[in-house]
């Protein structure tokens, strides 16, 4: 029983390519071999669970070999969609961030002993990124004319993350009854911390024929259907995410 067996760490885990759907959880792991021949890599099996629950497990062939004597960090990706881990942990909703535990199985192909499984772990933090709450808090016309009108209005921004976000750009644009009557672009970075709110404005312009119908309602005070489209970038201390 004296004979010296490889040995393997998770030294690194990062999250790569974090989106509104799913995000790529990288694992790096560090390989020691300490025999005088190079040690075949067979596979690695891992699973991720959180609060005891499992969501997500899988199987991948390992290629290469860890040269003799050396060591070597391989790097296991592992794509977590965001619908599964929603269904499978109770009461998890976007904006959460969900801390989980990764373990790992490294299969190895030792010289005389044969097939040698090296058991790691490594526990993280894991979010589910939320689309901002974008709410019209007021509209102000600025000038009226025959030709055209000039409006500005406010757009409550409100991160509805458990964790800040920096918004870096915003691209609004904004439809007044169906006709598209002005955009905005936020101009200097917000961070904004969770759970809360910052204003945009948004300068609107349009021509008195174009808007029709809907104007005349919105110029009496009454109900007129808007509608506020765009994108927004922003990054995270998880990485950026649009």
């Amino acid at each position: 029983g004296g004979a010296p067996k490889p040995t393997a760490h998770v030294i690194g885990a990062s999250i790569r390519g974090l989106s509104l759907d799913n995000n790529v959880l990288l694992f790096d792991v560090e390989v020691q071999n300490p025999y005088a021949t190079s040690l075949p890599l067979v596979d690695l099996g891992y699973s991720l669970t959180s609060g005891g629950a499992k969501f997500l497990e899988g199987t991948i062939k390992a290629n290469g070999s860890i040269p003799a004597r050396g060591k070597q960090v391989i790097q296991l990706p592992a794509t977590v969609a965001f619908s599964s881990l929603v269904t499978t942990l109770k009461g998890v909703k976007p904006g959460a961030i969900v801390p989980y535990t990764a373990d790992f199985k490294l299969g190895v192909d030792a010289p005389l002993l044969g097939r040698i499984d090296l058991p790691l772990s490594k526990r993280g933090e894991l979010p589910i990124p939320a689309v901002p709450q974008i709410e019209l808090t007021s509209l102000a016309i600025d000038k009226l004319g025959i030709e055209q009108i000039t409006a500005s209005a406010k757009l409550q921004v409100t991160n509805t993350n458990q964790f800040p976000l920096d918004l870096k750009n915003i691209g609004v644009s904004f439809a007044l009854g169906g006709q598209e009557v002005g955009g905005s672009k936020l101009t200097n970075p917000v961070n904004l911390p969770a759970g809360k709110a910052a204003t945009l404005d948004v300068p609107l312009s349009f021509s008195p024929r174009a808007a029709g119908m809907g104007l005349m309602n919105l110029l009496r005070g009454s109900q007129i259907a808007y509608k506020v489209s765009g994108s927004i970038d922003a990054n995270t201390r998880f990485g950026p995410v649009s």
